[in-house]
Parts: structure tokens; sequence; C-alpha cells
């Protein structure tokens, strides 16, 4: 009996064993068929375009804000939105009459101070004839003093020896001493009368000093009434007018808008905002199309003049100013309108081309560096190649016409030279072999256009299957987008851009 319940729990136990065995195989031979399923995508040969997208805002050249210096009430308006105007063309008049009366209160001041002016410069002339007749009176003085002075040594001397009167000696020393004090008095006159002459020539300074001051009223205030009158600086057409016939405008701290004046419409440009990512790329050799909005179904040209150097940051996203010159003879393209920008910075006719999804895939267990050997020859050994020119490229456009007053010379700003070669380089791709096991394939690479790669050279050819993910990966790995991986494993983001670069 027990030797039964033994059998039967022995039998037990197998059986279970073989059914956990048979689980666990089961189980271990499912990821290795998951494993085995690969997803391929054919090699093809087609065009290629490395592209920068932007978006950009359409503006005039110069853009003109006319406003006012004084202020006043709007009395007449001459130009409306849209009309076209020419250089010095009256286009609004102010309420004149107060500025007016400040011209009459500054003419009147200017007859007062050359008034005064007159009157000290009459003052002038007194005061040195005046300063004549002083010294004319001294010199007589001078004289009488020195006549008492001998008639009181002759007294002197005659009293001495007894011949002249003990009174003729007093008279001739009273005379000798009155002469010498008229002599001062004459000379205290002659002082006073120099001190009040240059006191008179400063009067005059000062008064000449105040009709400059009165005269620099007066051309300020006949300024203010030419003001009341507002001409267009620049010929243009008039985009904005802010104001209408009655309203009050103020000119206080700021000057307020009237108008303002675009000076061509059928000469634009368009600024564009690059990542610093791309602007390395981006020179006057690329070829730019764009849209608006308003003409979805149209395309424009333009043409890069200008990488200005000012770097604009926003949420730790680094972009340039890139300034698009573009014709608009039909004057299709308007003021403030959106326009998305492909800028083409390397093209290809017809070459070979991977999907980068098989330049970043690695078969698990395998290591990329492994495949990569030696180099594949290269011309010269630079890995470097002329890039194509961007198809339809035009050729750079004259200056812009610089508006009235703008004095800079446009050929003393900074050039940019052109990016004018491609940087090669070796990857590696996964193909199936006749086992429909992964093997490593070199290629070199050219440039990309964000979902597939030039093959320049390597071992593959067109119509291959090239591994772009396997059954361990999920859906979302497989089909990920982005830049290529290049000398084992990362490119970075030079290849083919990140956020705005496609097809």
């Amino acid at each position: 009996m027990n030797m039964r319940i033994l059998t039967k729990r022995n039998a037990l136990i197998t059986l279970v064993l073989v059914i956990v065995i048979a689980i666990a195989a089961f189980s271990a031979r499912r990821p290795r068929a998951a494993n085995n399923q690969f997803f391929t995508a054919a090699v093809e040969t087609g065009p290629l375009r490395n592209v920068v997208n932007a978006t950009g805002v359409v503006q005039t050249l110069v853009t003109v804000q006319v406003g006012s210096q004084v202020s006043g009430q709007v009395e007449e308006l001459y130009a409306d939105f849209n009309s076209v105007v020419k250089r010095g063309q009256l286009l609004a008049k102010l309420d004149p009459r107060n500025v007016q009366a400040q011209v009459e209160n500054a003419e009147a001041s200017v007859a007062a101070a050359r008034a005064r002016v007159r009157s000290g410069e009459a003052d002038q002339k007194t005061q040195v004839a005046n300063l004549l007749s002083a010294k004319a009176n001294l010199e007589a003085a001078r004289v009488t003093r020195d006549n008492t002075a001998t008639l009181f040594q002759r007294a002197s001397e005659l009293n001495k020896s007894g011949v002249a009167s003990r009174n003729d000696y007093d008279n001739a020393k009273a005379n000798a001493d009155s002469s010498v004090a008229k002599y001062e008095q004459a000379q205290a006159a002659v002082a006073q009368v120099e001190a009040q002459s240059n006191a008179s020539v400063a009067q005059l300074e000062q008064v000449k000093a105040q009709l400059q001051q009165s005269e620099a009223d007066m051309a300020r205030a006949k300024l203010n009434l030419e003001y009341c009158s507002i001409y267009s600086p620049v010929d243009g057409v008039v985009i904005s007018r802010s104001v209408d016939v009655g309203q009050t405008i103020a000119a206080s701290m700021q000057s307020p808008t009237l108008f303002t004046i675009a000076n061509d419409l059928t000469r634009m440009q368009v600024n564009a905002n690059i990542d610093e990512a791309d602007i390395g790329n981006i020179s006057d050799q690329a070829d730019v199309r764009f849209t608006v909005d308003a003409y979805p179904n149209e395309g424009f040209r333009g043409h890069i003049s200008e990488i200005r150097l000012n770097p604009q940051t926003v949420q730790n996203v680094v972009t340039y100013s890139v300034i698009l010159s573009i014709d608009n003879p039909d004057m299709k393209l308007k003021p403030g309108m959106t326009a998305n920008i492909i800028i083409t910075v390397a093209q290809r006719g017809n070459v070979l081309k991977v999907p980068n999804a098989a330049l970043r895939y690695t078969p698990a267990g395998m290591r990329r560096e492994d495949f990569m050997g030696d180099r594949l020859p290269v011309p010269d050994e630079a890995a470097e190649t002329e890039e194509t020119p961007a198809a339809g490229r035009k050729a750079a456009t004259a200056a812009p016409r610089l508006a009235p007053g703008q004095k800079w010379d446009p050929d003393q700003k900074i050039k940019f030279a052109a990016p004018k070669r491609v940087v090669q380089r070796p990857g590696v791709v996964f193909a199936l072999d006749e086992q429909m096991k992964p093997v490593g394939k070199k290629v070199l690479l050219g440039i990309t256009d964000g979902s597939a790669t030039e093959v320049v050279s390597g071992e593959i050819k067109s119509g291959d299957n090239v591994i772009i993910g396997d059954g361990s990966q999920t859906q979302t790995t497989q089909t990920q987008g982005g830049t290529p991986p290049g000398f084992f494993g990362g490119l970075g983001r030079g290849g083919g851009g990140r956020g705005g670069r496609g097809n």
C-alpha cells in the first residue's frame, strides 16, 4: 500500500517537473523568435536636399514713422491710407495760431533787445567822450600843478634871499598845494570815467547776448511754426494713418506718430530667425524659397542679403536674424505677412540614399565599431567633397538702395564666407545574409535631409534591403526619425538638422 502511494507521488512530481520545463522552454523560444523578426527597408536612388525650414515676417526695407514735434489740433490732412507720397510732400497741417503768437512774442523780445543794444552802444560812446574830457582835465591840472610848483620854488628862493615877502611865499605855496590836489582830483575823475566806460562795455556785451538769445528764441518759434506743416521725409506709400481732422495731439516726452510710410513696396525683405544649429550652413549662395498664407499655391524667391550678429535667446534657444531680400513687382506681398521659408543649403540630383533609421540600428549583441575596420577609400584622404549648388540658385542681387539720411557704406559690412565643402563620414548599416543573420556593411555618407542620407560609396547598392529595426524594439523606436549616427554611432546635429528640416 505504501509503495503504491510513493509511486503515485513520484509520478505526480515527475509530471509537474515536465510541465515546468515545457513552459520554460516555450517562454525561452518566444523572445528568440521575436528577436529574429527583422524590419527592413530598400536602398533607393533619387534626389536629396538638405534644407533649413524657418518662418519670418515680410517687412519693407525702410519704414518711417512720421510724427509731430509740436502740440496742436489737426487742421488739414493731405494723405490717407495707401496714398503714394513724395519726399517733401505736405501730409498734414496743425492749427498754427498758438505757435504764431509765440513767434510774435519772440519777435517783440528781439526788438526790445535790439533797442537795448542801441542804448548800450550810445552810452558807451558817451563814456568814451567823458573819458576824453577827463583826460583833458587831467592834462590841464598837470600843467597848472607844474606851473605853480615852479612859482613856489622861485618864491621860496626869493624869500630866503629876503627879496620877496613872506606873504608872497605863502600864496605861492598855497597855489602849488591846490594845484597838486586838483591834479589828483583829475586823476580820480579819469579812473572813474574809465570804470564807467568798462561797465558800459560789459553792459553792451550783456544786451548783445540777450539779443542773441532772443533771436534764437525767435528762430525756434519760427521753426515750431514750420513744424505745424508736416512733410513726408521719403518717397513711399502711407500704410498707416493714426489721426483725423480735429484731433488734438500732444508732443511732450515722445513724438506722437501721425503716419507710417513704407519706402518702397516693390523691394521688400523678410526677417527670418534661424537656429544656431543651422546658421553655419547659411550663406548668400543658398537657394531661398518661401510661401505666404495669402497665396498658398504660389512660391516666391528670395536672396540672403545679411546675417546679423545679434543673438536672440528665447527659452534657452539661440537664434540669429537672417535678412532675405525679395522683389515684389506685383506688390502681392504686403508688410506683416508670415513667410514659411525653405532654404536649400545642399542638393543632389540622383544619388544612392539609405534611411536614417538603418544608420541608427545596431543588432543586439553587436557593436557598430567592430564593423568599421579600415575607412573606405576617399580621394585625398580628406573625406570632403565640393557641395553641389542648389538648383535655381540666383546670383547675388545689387546692394539695397539707401533711404535719405542713411550714410553708411554697405560695402563696409562684414561678409561671411560660404560653406563650400561638405564633410563625408563613414558609417555602418546592417543587412541580412543568406542565413537571415545581420551583417554589417560599411558606407561613406554625404548629406542628409533628416529622413535619408546620401551614400557616396560603400558595400550596398540600389535595391538592397537594410535593417531598420527588429521585433525587440517598440514601434516608436522603429519609426523614429532624426539625424543618422556617424562615426561610432553619433553625428550630432550637423547632419540633418533638428526640428525643421525635411524633404
